[in-house]
């Protein structure tokens, strides 16, 4: 029999231009998939969670996350001082297949319970083969919709006899999970410019179909991609502070997106890269990055994106033009980011940008039921005009109620379904015991 599921009387953000937003309406659900939206909908025959006093909203889209640090949270509060590189990366050498496992387990949990739907889990801790396969069992144990991002940056020492073993263990990793429609789906993370390999770590990729990344953290490196034929929407830029507008150009042309990750890259960093990217028409979208600094929320994310966008826009406009009182006018373009234009990048642009549109990223029929339902708040906001800037602004991760993957509910009434607390506690001991001493 058809599994039905009608949320009722939620306020709607559905991120579908043709749908628009509903102050008051009914999602229904059908075998995973979403059928309707709209209000008065029949509820004949299916289990109804009560929406009212909420915002339901596309399940929020985390582009860019390295949950195998997850084990290790907080063990770098302070990146300034460049202890990640010297001091937390050659933890890696210490780690097991079952650490990778541990890590997911807890880290897709925590995403869920933020409203994150959809994580694109980065790897470079794959020091041989079962590392991917552990992560991988991990968050399917989750049940957390995961592209994981199977990295050939290297762990030195590794188990890997010759780098022809790397591409024989992604090719086992991809051919065994991927599933376009189920929750499991692969990419590969490419090596840095100037790596040997990288060409063919990218046709390798291409040759799949598969999505793949590069982080960029140099002045010079598109410049050198464009050269090398390896720009194109298919090869997502991670980071790019320091690219330029000349670069951002090229990266337009080839429609290549640029995912930021607001705490990592406000740190001592320039990040007025955002702006410059979008002026230009390249795609942006936001990760959290590296548990072992920052929380899992990306929501959260996205309010420091908010707020150190608007300083640089503030900034930016003193520095052009006459400004009289604290702000500047508002015009086009200023502020750049809106709540609701920060929400719709970790939505339906996301999706787009992972070549995922076509099931998920809106409350669109016909899609999957990713969706995710926050609570407006104790606080008299039974009304709310604007529900993307409610949510970002008037929110924290205690409002949020509900979250559906796939049509399967994976947190109710603010509990994780099938999240054990202790057994996780006991995961991440074991863990830090085994890494840390």
């Amino acid at each position: 029999m058809a599994k039905r599921t009608v949320i009722r009387g939620a306020q709607v953000v559905t991120m579908d231009e043709a749908l628009g937003d509903f102050r008051s309406a009914n999602i229904h659900v059908e075998n995973g998939a979403i059928v309707a939206v709209g209000p008065s909908l029949d509820s004949t025959d299916a289990e109804v969670i009560d929406g009212s006093g909420m915002i339901a909203l596309p399940g929020i889209i985390d582009a860019h996350t390295c949950l195998w640090q997850t084990v290790l949270r907080g063990y770098v509060p302070d990146l300034w001082p460049g202890a990640y590189y010297s001091a937390f990366l050659p933890l890696r050498q210490r780690f097991t297949a079952e650490d990778n496992f541990h890590a997911a387990y807890v880290g897709g949990f925590e995403m869920l319970s933020y409203g994150t739907t959809t994580v694109v889990d980065y790897c470079h801790d794959i020091r041989g083969p079962g590392y991917a396969d552990a992560s991988i069992e991990a968050l399917r144990t989750t049940g957390i919709r995961h592209l994981f991002t199977h990295s050939f940056m290297s762990v030195s020492p590794d188990d890997f006899p010759g780098s022809s073993d790397r591409f024989d263990e992604a090719r086992r990793v991809y051919d065994r999970f991927h599933d376009p429609a189920g929750l499991t789906t692969i990419g590969f993370g490419v090596d840095s410019i100037g790596a040997p390999g990288l060409e063919k770590q990218v046709a390798f990729a291409r040759a799949l179909k598969a999505p793949s990344c590069i982080h960029v953290n140099e002045t010079g490196t598109i410049h050198r991609l464009h050269a090398m034929g390896l720009l194109g929407p298919d090869l997502l830029v991670i980071h790019g502070n320091l690219i330029t507008n000349v670069e951002l150009e090229l990266m337009a042309e080839a429609r290549a997106p640029i995912c930021f990750t607001p705490t990592a890259d406000v740190q001592g960093t320039p990040a007025d890269v955002v702006r410059r990217a979008m002026d230009r028409g390249v795609d942006v979208v936001f990760g959290c990055d590296i548990p072992c600094s920052v929380a899992s929320d990306t929501i959260g994310q996205l309010r420091v994106m908010f707020n150190v966008q608007g300083f640089l826009d503030g900034a930016m406009e003193r520095s052009f033009s006459s400004v009289v009182g604290r702000r500047p006018q508002v015009r086009p373009g200023l502020p750049l980011l809106t709540p609701r234009r920060l929400i719709e990048t970790a939505t339906i642009v996301a999706a787009r940008v992972l070549g995922l549109d076509d099931r998920i990223g809106s409350l669109t029929p016909g899609k999957r039921a990713d969706i995710v339902l926050i609570r407006k708040g104790p606080f008299g906001d039974s009304v709310v005009d604007d529900a993307c800037a409610h949510v970002l602004l008037q929110t924290s991760p205690r409002d949020i109620d509900t979250v559906m993957v796939d049509g399967e509910i994976r947190m109710k009434a603010g509990m994780l379904v099938g999240y054990d607390r202790d057994k996780a506690d006991a995961m991440i001991r074991s863990s830090r015991r085994r890494i840390l001493t």
